[in-house]
This record gives C-alpha cells, sequence and structure tokens, in this order.
C-alpha cells in the first residue's frame, strides 16, 4: 500500500477548486484500495481558517477530511518539528514532523510548497506534487 501524506499546499487547492489535477489526483487515490492518505490534525485548523478567510461554510473541509486519516498533533509531533535544521516555517515543520511520527514507512509528502519540497527531500522523504506532476507518475 501506497500512503500520501496530505499539506494543506494541495488540500486548500482541492477544497477550493484552484487545482483540477489535484482534485483527479485526491479523487482517484481515495478511491484505491492501494493508496491511503494520512495528513496532520493542524490540517484541519489550517482548512477551517482559509474557509472562514473566504466567506465558505467550515462544514466543506470534511469534503477533504472525511476521507483521510490523521496524524495526531502531540508533544511528540511537537518536539520533532523542533528538531528540524534546515530552516522551514513552524506549520511546515510540524507538517513534516507529523510525517515522520506517523509511524508508516515509505511515505510520499504531497505538497506544493517548494520549501517543504527541498527540506522533506533533505530529511529522506519522497515528493510528489499532484498540482503540478503528472496524475499517472506517483
Amino acid at each position: 500500500m501506497t500512503w500520501y501524506y496530505l499539506d494543506s499546499s494541495v488540500a486548500l487547492r482541492i477544497l477550493l477548486g484552484h487545482s483540477a489535477a489535484a482534485a483527479l489526483w485526491f479523487d482517484a487515490t481515495t478511491a484505491s484500495r492501494d493508496d491511503g492518505i494520512i495528513a496532520s490534525r493542524l490540517l484541519r485548523t489550517e482548512m477551517t481558517r482559509a474557509l472562514r478567510r473566504v466567506g465558505e461554510p467550515v462544514e466543506r473541509r470534511d469534503e477533504v477530511l472525511d476521507h483521510i486519516g490523521t496524524v495526531s498533533l502531540d508533544h511528540a509531533v511537537l518536539q520533532e518539528a523542533e528538531a528540524i535544521v534546515p530552516h522551514i516555517k513552524t506549520l511546515d515543520a510540524i507538517h513534516l514532523a507529523s510525517v515522520l511520527r506517523s509511524g508508516l514507512e515509505d511515505v510520499v509528502v504531497c505538497t506544493h510548497d517548494q520549501a517543504m519540497s527541498a527540506v522533506a527531500r533533505l530529511l529522506g522523504l519522497e515528493i510528489h506534487d499532484p498540482v503540478t506532476d503528472d496524475p499517472g507518475s506517483a
């Protein structure tokens, strides 16, 4: 089974309709019996804030959240985020720490954020950008 970690840079594009390619990837991945998607509990908060910012009902976040597993945001994740040495924004560090603390091996990080991609690669993580990558390439 392939596990994908969904970052907010992709999740929000799916939710708000800003990337048809990412939406197609999400639909195909959630329909697959061979793939699964996880994200940090932080994603729910980020989606809530973004929906409020654009005046959309916060319940819309369930269009994405109902199809993914959640990595708890706990003390261990925050400590892992603090331990990431290359500079990265705080929320991105928490997302990367969530991947590292997920307990899953060979998780593919799905992000459209270039800084997060660079640091994830330095941490030895595989990257997939469903916003720009060919839908069949991951």
